[in-house]
């Protein structure tokens, strides 16, 4: 069983990944300076979304979302559902390999297949995603060190470079309806939380979860916060038109007598953690299979692992990449927000059946 320690780091390694890269890119080109009140904005109604997940999960603490959404909605619907999930966890999956192999092609190991890229990732995830949920959770545990690491970096940047506090003014300029439409792109940031509904009946202490998802959540938005400010205040705004990684470039202007490029090093550890946000894609879309297909979910994260490893051979253009990322946008607010509040209205109505 998961203690409430393992539950948060699953938590928090769950919502930190290859996003923190090029988020404060993203938010910035929309909103300029006022790119941490959007984040801001982001984490509260992501707060809101982990009470609505909590509470669906607490329908019937047994069971998972799989599980549940039979007994909620039939055999048909209930599987049709449950197939969905399936197909968005792989597509996810997908997508997150595309943009780490992208990262990995142009910052480290740049002659380097694409497909051998790709496989040494989906055998690293799938090596783990494989395992029981508790070890799964001791080996997020034993990499969460490596927050640490970004944490120390950052403190490191305020003491050795020039930050020009005054680039976090005026507030509020960029207007209150386009500040409100930059936080979806945020919120897909933080996402990850969903993964309670995939665990509650491995939890220990279930009735605490809502408290430990929620200092999870408050972790990530702090940590998030940290950057995004940070990066304001580090780059001019022509400067930040250009970098689309502002992490990476904010630890390339650090230096030392020992060391040199410690973007590149950073990033070589911060595969790890990477990883780990496929791990968990990996384990919810096979748990599903397992669920629907009756097929061991060893073999099942194989399996999907082998599809990933297919699909990711195909040539993908930098506009179609595009396009996929602004509909997984909106995939990611309907499968993480609008069904399980459905759901949840419906077990409500359904509450003497369950």
């Amino acid at each position: 069983m998961l203690t409430n320690k393992n539950l948060f780091f699953l938590i928090i390694q769950a919502q930190i990944g290859i996003g923190i890269l090029g988020l404060p890119y993203i938010l910035y080109n929309d909103v300029h300076q006022d790119s941490w009140i959007s984040f801001l904005i982001a984490g509260i109604l992501a707060q809101g979304v982990i009470i609505v997940l909590v509470a669906l999960s607490k329908v019937s603490p047994k069971n998972t979302l799989y599980e549940l959404n039979l007994k909620l909605l039939g055999n048909f619907f209930g599987k049709t559902l449950n197939f969905m999930y399936i197909l968005y966890f792989i597509a996810v999956s997908m997508l997150l390999i595309l943009l780490v192999t992208d990262v990995i092609n142009t910052w480290i190991l740049h002659q380097t297949p694409r497909w051998a890229i790709i496989l040494l990732l989906l055998l690293a995830s799938s090596y783990i995603a494989k395992e029981h949920l508790l070890t799964i959770s001791k080996t997020f545990l034993f990499f969460s060190i490596l927050f640490i690491v970004l944490i120390f970096l950052l403190i490191l940047v305020y003491s050795k470079a020039d930050l020009t506090v005054g680039r976090l003014l005026p507030i509020g300029a960029s207007g209150f309806l386009p500040i409100l439409k930059a936080s979806p792109d945020a919120f897909v940031s933080l996402i990850g939380f969903e993964f309670i509904l995939f665990i509650m009946p491995f939890l220990k202490e279930p009735n605490k979860s809502l408290k430990v998802i929620s200092l999870a959540n408050i972790f990530t938005v702090s940590l998030y916060l940290f950057l995004i400010i940070t990066c304001i205040i580090y780059f001019s705004s022509a400067q930040f038109s250009l970098v689309q990684q502002p992490l990476l470039y904010l630890f390339r202007g650090l230096s030392f007598e020992f060391v040199e490029r410690i973007d590149i090093i950073f990033l070589s550890f911060w595969l790890v953690p990477i990883s780990t946000t496929l791990v968990i894609q990996l384990f919810n879309a096979s748990l599903g299979v397992q669920n629907l297909f009756s097929i061991q979910r060893k073999t099942s994260v194989y399996l999907i692992a082998f599809l990933l490893f297919g699909i990711g051979l195909f040539p993908v253009s930098p506009s179609l990449k595009e396009s996929l990322s602004s509909l997984m946008t909106y995939l990611n607010i309907i499968f993480v927000f609008f069904i399980p509040i459905l759901l949840l209205i419906i077990s409500k109505i359904r509450v003497k059946k369950i």
